[in-house]
């Protein structure tokens, strides 16, 4: 008995899955399609933001977009069986996380929200002192400029503000990145979406290539 091919894509990157195979590979692995989640975790959003952190509840659809590109960043590693469930859950963690960054905010004004815990986690980097703080904000400029697209590159760094000092970085709301770019929310929610996905990999790539120049340098 052989699998389903598009088993193949179970625990796979979304960049890695090819583009023409990714509504199915949705389908296969949830049990439901890409339109069909996306519009329940914004019907769920809104009452899960009223509920957990009230004081954000006009922002329930950011953390739906929010939601389902974590759902998709990296594919399940097996089928799931209850994608609902499922879907809620991971709305629950975004809201938590959320407040959790805006309650550090609020108690160390002068580094405003710490990039490394708010956008971009980058597996198996483990950050600890200044030192890598500020270095790996020179690797976010950097991957800011590898980003080929004109208006994604600019959604991303209107996004993701670093004070030139380093002392800080900011992360903006899909509102005040389309009023600063005088774009749509609904474009910006489209560019930042598909733009996430390619800094989250140019940041891999350049922090991969800066632990081996450590390595061979040791």
């Amino acid at each position: 008995m052989t699998s389903d091919p598009l088993d193949t894509w179970l625990g796979a990157t979304w960049s890695a899955v090819p583009a023409p195979l990714r509504l199915a590979v949705v389908e296969h692995i949830f049990g439901a399609d890409l339109v069909t989640m996306s519009t329940y975790a914004v019907a769920k959003a809104r009452y899960v933001v009223e509920r957990v952190d009230p004081d954000m509840r006009s922002d329930f659809e950011d953390v739906a977009q929010d939601t389902m590109v974590a759902l998709t960043a990296t594919l399940p590693a097996e089928r799931i069986r209850h994608w609902k469930t499922h879907v809620l859950q991971q709305l629950q963690w975004q809201v938590l996380q959320n407040r959790r960054r805006r309650t550090a905010e609020k108690r160390h004004p002068g580094l405003r929200v710490d990039y490394e815990s708010t956008a971009l986690v980058v597996e198996d980097h483990t950050l600890v002192g200044g030192e890598d703080r500020l270095a790996d904000r020179a690797v976010l400029r950097d991957a800011l400029d590898a980003i080929p697209h004109p208006e994604t590159a600019a959604v991303l760094r209107a996004t993701f503000v670093l004070a030139p000092d380093g002392t800080y970085t900011d992360v903006q709301t899909t509102k005040e990145v389309a009023e600063d770019l005088n774009f749509s929310q609904e474009k910006v929610k489209r560019l930042r979406a598909a733009g996430t996905k390619m800094l989250r990999e140019a940041l891999r790539a350049q922090l991969d290539a800066r632990d081996q120049d450590t390595e061979e340098a040791s």
